[in-house]
Formats: structure tokens, sequence, C-alpha cells
């Protein structure tokens, strides 16, 4: 399980240790995907990182590319599980899974939770002006999406 430098990427024996430690899904929190998943380098091969399990963690396309190219920060403390950070060094949390477009577990959920989401809930109480999209993608989106996405 320990290549070193001597290989760049993952040996099918390291593929499948990783996908035993992580349940076979991409390790960013709240991802579920279990597809067309990388063993992304932590420490990065080019600056020396082995190709060891102990410098390998599986993430999808989408979240290999966040690290790579929007700056995002995976760590692994000693004794701890994968930390992710975001570019301003704020830690990305775990969420629950996505919802799964069932409308009838949506209702459910809502009912347990005591939520009444009606006609009258659903209307805005604010006096008519058009909602202002940006500073809601602002706050959802890493810096540079928002514009693009409102676009």
């Amino acid at each position: 399980m320990y290549l070193g430098q001597s290989r760049r990427l993952a040996s099918p024996a390291q593929i499948a240790a990783l996908t035993a430690d992580g349940g076979g899904s991409c390790r960013f929190p709240g991802c579920h995907h279990t597809r067309h998943l990388h063993a992304h380098h932590v420490r990065h091969w080019l600056r020396g990182g082995p190709t060891d399990v102990d410098n390998l963690v599986l993430l999808c396309s989408f979240h290999h590319r966040l690290v790579h190219d929007d700056g995002y920060l995976v760590l692994r403390p000693p004794g701890e599980g994968w930390l992710f950070h975001r570019p301003d060094g704020s830690p990305v949390e775990a969420t629950g899974r996505p919802l799964d477009g069932s409308a009838e577990s949506l209702v459910e959920r809502n009912t347990r939770a005591r939520l009444r989401i009606d006609r009258s809930t659903l209307a805005p109480d604010w006096y008519g002006d058009r909602l202002d999209p940006e500073p809601i993608l602002d706050a959802l989106l890493p810096p540079g999406a928002a514009a693009t996405t409102a676009a």
C-alpha cells in the first residue's frame, strides 16, 4: 500500500483500500457520489507527496477540481478524519443527504419537523420589491461563480 514516489497513480489495491475505508464514495463533506472517483494526493506528488494510502483520499471529479483549481484544502490531522477548508480557510461542514425529489418524503419530513408550508407561508412578507439574488448567490457560491450564474 506504500509506493512512495516510485509511482504517481494509485494502484488497484490502493483504490480498493481507499474504497473500503471511505464506503466507496467521495470523502468531501456532504458528497455521496460513488462514480468517477479519483485518488487525490493530499501532499501533491510533484511536491514530494508519496503515493501511499496515508496520503490519498477519494474525491469525485467535481470536488477533485475544486481542490486543484479553486484552492480548497484537504487535511488529515493525526488521529482525526478528513478535514476540508475553503480557500478563505473556513471549514467545510458535513451536510445531510441530498433531497431525493420525492414529494411524499418531503411532506413527511416537514410534518415531522412541525413545519406548515402552504400558499400563505410561501408568500413573501416584503412590499413587493423584486428579489435581488446577488446577496444569496454570494453567500452560497464560491467567489467568481455568483457573477457567472446571475448573468
